[in-house]
């Protein structure tokens, strides 16, 4: 059923179809495009001839194709070794009007580079970077009909071209939030300035940029996928939530410095902090110097040697209250921060009060320090009346007892020397525990 000149074509690519796709009938352009393909492999899908990536629009086409059998369909395919053809496909009809099969004539695109450089120009006077070979591009006339797309744009709206042109942007966008961004569209009509906005397609779930430019009374219109881009932000964004969190959550006030000393990020305790030593609301870059404690200074400087040399350190200061000029002891902490090449680019600086520490640490020495008395009172004072007792009992002459107090006298000096040991083993403590 397909004419014998088609078939001989050096100039169209022809080939028959059955209604599910599969080769049946190639015409001469098309084999002299496939070196390897033989006439006993005639009956293979189409799709295998095209790139992975059109796959999904090639069955799009042929389910569109079956459903409305009296028009024809135009698409751009690409070839699996990259050549981008032109293609319309028609249903072929026996005399009766059964369906025959499926003839597909292509033609080779030869995209015109100035037409891209053009657009790319237009988008880069406004600071967009674009690139037609990968970013969907449509134009759109004044009542909002696409009146030219690119091959990317097919694949996004899942349609072949002949089924977008001439069409609204309204009826072939494949989300129903395209009316949530009429107004933007209408914006960008109106005015010269550029548009832009973001775009969820739930249904792919990709993530687009679009921009709008309306350049003589023609709306350009060019979609990014910024998929990749915006996950990394979200997880970015995620991370730095959780580190907020885990900030948050610490006993420590922790302040984030640049080199240049201003205030790059901080935690809760540290606002507060601020806010209780100088009656000010902590901002990130501020300058940190004013919020300094006082009596701090010439350590700092000190400390700001250390961390700019990639060092860590530590201790415990005694510091003054800026208001009330109470004495506090703080635990201060300065903490190098890297970047990837090991360059330090500012530092963490982390305090505490430990006042209560301090405090306990008080009570406990001065409980050591009546363990150590009472220790002392039990090995001198009392020992040594203790051992006169034991020698004492020694001296005496039973046999001039009679023999109830000698019973007495038995039990006498077994309760002193245990007396003995205790006072002793108490001692020994002790002097373990110093």
């Amino acid at each position: 059923m397909i004419p014998d000149y088609l078939i001989k074509s050096t100039q169209l690519f022809v080939v028959g179809l059955d209604i599910e796709g599969w080769i049946s009938t190639t015409g001469l352009k098309f084999e002299e495009e496939f070196m390897l393909f033989k006439k006993e492999y005639i009956n293979k899908p189409f799709i295998s001839f095209l790139d992975p990536s059109e796959e999904g629009l090639f069955e799009f086409l042929l389910s569109d194709l079956l459903e409305t059998p009296n028009k024809s369909k135009q698409v751009f395919l690409s070839f699996s070794n990259q050549k981008k053809i032109n293609w319309e496909f028609s249903i072929l009809k026996s005399e009766e009007g059964d369906i025959e099969g499926i003839l597909g004539i292509g033609q080779e695109v030869v995209v015109s580079k100035e037409s891209h450089d053009s657009v790319e120009r237009l988008f880069g006077q406004a600071g967009i970077k674009i690139n037609t070979t990968e970013d969907v591009y449509i134009k759109l006339n004044s009542n909002w009909e696409l009146t030219a797309i690119n091959d990317p744009a097919q694949r996004f709206f899942n349609k072949c071209s002949n089924s977008l042109l001439n069409k609204t942007i309204w009826q072939v966008y494949p989300s129903k939030k395209i009316h949530q961004f009429a107004l933007e569209f209408k914006k960008a009509r109106e005015g010269q300035d550029i548009i832009s906005f973001e775009e969820y397609r739930g249904d792919i779930n990709r993530w687009y940029k679009v921009f709008l430019i309306n350049y003589e009374e023609e709306l350009h219109a060019v979609l990014q996928d910024i998929t990749d881009e915006h996950l990394k932000r979200l997880e970015t964004e995620q991370a730095k939530i959780t580190l907020q969190q885990i900030l948050d959550q610490a006993e420590e006030s922790h302040f984030l410095i640049d080199l240049e000393l201003n205030v790059l990020g901080f935690n809760q305790n540290a606002k507060k902090l601020v806010k209780c030593h100088f009656k000010k609301e902590l901002q990130q870059g501020d300058d940190f110097l004013p919020y300094l404690m006082i009596g701090m200074e010439e350590q700092f400087l000190k400390d700001l040697e250390h961390v700019f040399a990639g060092k860590s350190n530590s201790y415990e200061k005694e510091i003054m209250h800026t208001r009330t000029g109470e004495e506090l002891w703080f635990e201060h902490k300065f903490s190098p921060l890297f970047n990837a090449d090991k360059k330090v680019i500012g530092f963490v600086y982390s305090n505490k009060n430990i006042a209560e520490k301090k405090q306990e640490y008080k009570r406990v020495e001065e409980k050591n320090k009546v363990l150590r008395e009472v220790a002392y009172i039990q090995s001198h004072m009392l020992r040594s009346p203790l051992s006169s007792m034991l020698g004492l009992l020694d001296l005496i002459d039973k046999k001039q007892l009679d023999a109830e107090n000698t019973k007495y006298f038995s039990y006498l000096k077994p309760l002193a020397q245990e007396l003995d040991m205790v006072i002793r083993e108490n001692a020994r403590k002790v002097n373990e525990f110093d």
